[in-house]
């Protein structure tokens, strides 16, 4: 869904008049977390298959996520970014009281056709999702928005990750409209008298 949210962001702030240009000049702090959250993401690909390691797949993907959320905490100057912290802090929370795990409507899932998802999810290849049928968890704080077929890229969201969607849609035009001063500096002259004592 993100990615979708990034392209329409774009469309969106260039047909506006914003300026792509904008986004290679973004001032992100603490954005080397977001290089530590990419890793952290990446190691259950590596980890996976060995016993001695638990739940230390789950466990890397949750904190891989709570990075990600830091990094959001400490720009939270820029437009949008209340509302991604609000969404990803409502998924963690979600996912806190299921074992790391978020869970999903099954029944939705295949709504949307999403049989791979559910047959990873029953076979345990994919960690850090549980049925919710399982949990008895509210259908509120799952994931359970289905959007299928005709859409191109069929999913099921929670209403954290709505909310972050929009949020994230906020920053990246707000960021492409935010006003930039490099290269455009304009020189301003003043004139001084001087007067001399005879």
């Amino acid at each position: 869904m993100f990615i979708e949210i990034v392209i329409i962001g774009l469309l969106i702030g260039g047909f506006t008049g914003g300026r792509f240009a904008n986004l290679m000049d973004m001032n992100i702090r603490a954005w080397y977390l977001i290089l530590v959250s990419l890793i952290l993401s990446l190691l259950p690909i590596f980890t996976r298959g060995l016993d001695l390691v638990g739940n230390l797949d789950v466990y890397l993907l949750f904190a891989s996520m709570v990075l990600m959320l830091i990094v959001v905490l400490a720009n939270l100057d820029k437009k949008g970014t209340w509302l991604i912290l609000v969404g990803g802090i409502y998924n963690l929370l979600i996912m806190s009281f299921n074992s790391f795990k978020m869970p999903v409507s099954m029944s939705n899932l295949e709504k949307a056709g999403l049989t791979s998802l559910i047959e990873g999810i029953n076979d345990g290849s994919i960690v850090n999702y549980v049925a919710a049928e399982t949990t008895g968890a509210i259908t509120f704080f799952t994931k359970f928005i289905a959007i299928p077929k005709p859409y191109p890229f069929p999913k099921i969201l929670s209403i954290g990750d709505l909310v972050m969607s929009v949020g994230l849609l906020i920053f990246i035009i707000g960021e492409m409209k935010k006003t930039s001063y490099f290269g455009k500096g304009k020189m301003v002259a003043y004139t001084y008298r001087s007067s001399r004592k005879k």
